[in-house]
């Protein structure tokens, strides 16, 4: 069973008997049994027949519609299942144990993304601030399991944020990027750079939540309320180092940008200029679908879906008191 998502410019879905055919400007892209579907997310620029919506929806096959910005707004689906997967998400979240080991689980591997990273080019960058990182690390990832709540987590989080980007700058340049740390709004091109990719990072993790039937405001690790998404927020902590952090750094230290990319604002803060902004969107795309080995053969679309999904496996298999 899979997702179909239905995002881009001139996709098209129509009914075929018991499948769909999937379509992009007129041209074949492949045929797919309904019955295989979970879900559909479609999106603002794309279309989906009336006779496919009818039949999806007498499969109990849900339809979710995305707004240009990724947001959801709207949903033909079966209120039962919806309803079932909101209840067990508010059951996981109102038990504390369960909420917490949910927690925790994120932020383990966020933080062993973290080690990953700067330990892979900890063998041909040495330096004495890259190993205190390292070392650092280390000791704040032994806290987790002996945490005992999510406040106690978020500290570790937060220790582990400042010790990782102080490695993180010694990856860089120093003579061309000028980086002190993470700033939002950015007040350097390197921040500007990280703040544009997890962007999108965002809007990449909420297409696969929504298709995955669960709901964006419940969370467990960020604080639930109605101004947050907080299951997004969550979620993305698995793939900010090993997608976006990767990707940026490449583009850095390939030269692929420089300096002159960037713009600074009257209130002293960075952005991408327009060119540097349209190489980003070709780099970016060519970069997600393509497929690593370090994410066992999958692209890092791929990998985000995959890895939500065994979430909200893992999710729905708790019994609920």
């Amino acid at each position: 069973m899979s997702v179909l998502y239905l995002l881009s410019k001139g996709g098209n879905v129509r009914k075929d008997n018991g499948r769909l055919i999937i379509e992009k400007d007129n041209q074949l892209v492949g045929r797919m049994p309904i019955r295989a579907l979970t879900s559909i997310v479609v999106g603002a620029a794309a279309n989906i027949s009336t006779p496919a919506i009818f039949a999806c929806l007498e499969n109990n096959t849900p339809i979710f519609f995305l707004d240009k910005h990724g947001q959801l707004i709207g949903q033909l689906a079966n209120e039962q299942t919806a309803v079932a997967i909101i209840r067990q998400q508010l059951a996981c979240l109102e038990d504390d144990t369960i909420s917490l080991q949910l927690a925790q689980k994120v932020i383990t591997e966020k933080i062993r993304n973290q080690y990953r990273l700067l330990k892979g080019y900890s063998r041909t960058i040495q330096t004495p601030l890259l190993t205190k990182s390292l070392k650092a690390l280390k000791i704040e990832r032994q806290k987790i399991d002996t945490a005992k709540s999510t406040d106690s987590l978020r500290g570790i989080e937060g220790n582990c944020a400042k010790i990782y980007f102080n490695g993180f700058g010694a990856l860089l340049d120093n003579r061309t990027w000028h980086f002190k740390g993470r700033t939002r709004p950015a007040t350097d091109p390197v921040n500007a750079l990280l703040n544009f990719g997890y962007a999108f990072l965002e809007r990449e993790v909420r297409i696969v939540v929504i298709g995955q039937q669960l709901d964006t405001r419940i969370g467990f690790l960020h604080s639930n309320n109605d101004r947050k998404d907080s299951l997004v927020f969550d979620l993305m902590e698995l793939f900010r180092q090993p997608i976006i952090d990767r990707f940026v750094l490449n583009l850095l230290r390939l030269q692929i940008y420089r300096p002159k990319d960037f713009i600074k604002t009257n209130e002293e803060k960075y952005c991408l200029s327009d060119e540097a902004r349209n190489l980003w969107y070709q780099k970016y795309e060519d970069y997600m679908e393509k497929p690593y080995q370090e994410y066992d053969g999958l692209s890092p679309r791929q990998l985000i879906q995959s890895k939500i999904k065994s979430f909200q496996q893992k999710l729905l298999s708790y019994e609920r008191a």
